[in-house]
C-alpha cells in the first residue's frame, strides 16, 4: 500500500510539473479569418502584421500594436471577440485593446528605408513561415516581393523573434534587388497627431516615443461610447538599431537607421509597453 501511495504521489508531482512546464508565455499564428494577419505576443504586448488579403485597403509592412493589461495571452480571444462575438478589439473590456493606428506607415517598429531624402514604406507580406514555436520563444519569417524604393522594386525578408521575459522583439532584415543609390535601413515609430513626448538616444541608436493611448480619434470615440472613458493610459514604444547613423524624425516617423549593403542582414529591435499593464501574482 505504501508503494502504491508513493507512486500515486510521484505521478501527481510529475503531472503538476508537466502542466507548469507547458504554460506558454509567447504565442503567434497566421490568422486567415482576419484577412491574412500574422499576429504574435509575449507577456508585455501583442503585435500583428498585414497580409495579402488586405491589399485592397493599402496596408503597409508596418507593425500594429495591441495593448495588454497583464501577461495573459490574448491574441485568440481578441480575434474571437471581434469576429465571432462582434465586440470590437478597439474597446478595452478589461484585458487590453487595439488603439494604435498604422495605416500605410511603419507603425510600432516596422522597417523603414531612407533614400532619396524620404522614407519608403512597403505593402503587405506575400508569404509567411513559422520557424520555431515553443512556450518561451516564437520565431517567424515574412517575405515581401515588392518594396518600392525610388524607381526600384526590392524584395524584403524579415525574421522576427519574440521571447518570454523580453519586451523587445528582434527583427533580422535582408533586402535584395538593384538600387544604385545609398540606402539607410532600420526601425521606425509612426507618431500620431497628438505628439506628447519623444526622445532620441543617438549614442545607442535608440529612439523612444510616448503617447496617449487614445491618440487615434476612432479608438477614443469607441471607448468613450462604451464606458465614458476619455483615457486609457499611455503607450511607450522603443526602437533600437545598433550603430544607427541617423536618429531623427522623417515624414512623421521617428527612425533609427544606418547604411545598408544589399543582401546583408541588418538586425534591429522594437517593443512597447502600456501604463495599465500589471503583472499577475499567483495566490
Amino acid at each position: 500500500m505504501k508503494k502504491i501511495l508513493l507512486f500515486a504521489m510521484m505521478a501527481l508531482v510529475l503531472s503538476a510539473c508537466q502542466k507548469e512546464a507547458v504554460q506558454p508565455k509567447v504565442y503567434g499564428r497566421y490568422v486567415p479569418e482576419r484577412k491574412d494577419d500574422f499576429a504574435w505576443e509575449n507577456e508585455f504586448a501583442a503585435f500583428r502584421m498585414y497580409g495579402p488579403a488586405l491589399a485592397a485597403e493599402n496596408p503597409s509592412n508596418g507593425v500594429d500594436l495591441w495593448l495588454k493589461a497583464s501577461p495573459e495571452l490574448v491574441v485568440d480571444s481578441f480575434y474571437y471577440r471581434e469576429h465571432v462575438l462582434g465586440k470590437p478589439y478597439h474597446i478595452n473590456y478589461g484585458k487590453g485593446l487595439d488603439c494604435y493606428k498604422v495605416g500605410h506607415t511603419c507603425g510600432c517598429g516596422g522597417l523603414v528605408v531612407l533614400a532619396e531624402g524620404k522614407t519608403w514604406i512597403g505593402g503587405p507580406y506575400d508569404r509567411w513561415e513559422i520557424i520555431e514555436q515553443t512556450p518561451d520563444r516564437f520565431v517567424f519569417r515574412l517575405e515581401y516581393d515588392s518594396l518600392q524604393v525610388g524607381e526600384s522594386v526590392l524584395q524584403e525578408s524579415v525574421t522576427i523573434t519574440a521571447e518570454a521575459g523580453n519586451a523587445m522583439n528582434e527583427a533580422k532584415v535582408v533586402l535584395n534587388g538593384e538600387y544604385a543609390g545609398e540606402l539607410l535601413v532600420g526601425g521606425g515609430i509612426y507618431m500620431h497627431d497628438t505628439i506628447d513626448h519623444f526622445e532620441v538616444y543617438d549614442a545607442l541608436g535608440t529612439v523612444f516615443y510616448e503617447e496617449d493611448a487614445l491618440s487615434d480619434k476612432t479608438a477614443a470615440q469607441m471607448n468613450y461610447a462604451y464606458n465614458g472613458s476619455t483615457s486609457q493610459g499611455r503607450i511607450y514604444i522603443t526602437v533600437r538599431t545598433p550603430e544607427a547613423t541617423v536618429t531623427d524624425i522623417q515624414d512623421g516617423n521617428l527612425i533609427a537607421v544606418k547604411p545598408y549593403t544589399m543582401g546583408d542582414t541588418l538586425t534591429y529591435y522594437f517593443g512597447a509597453t502600456w501604463s495599465e499593464w500589471q503583472e499577475k501574482t499567483e495566490k
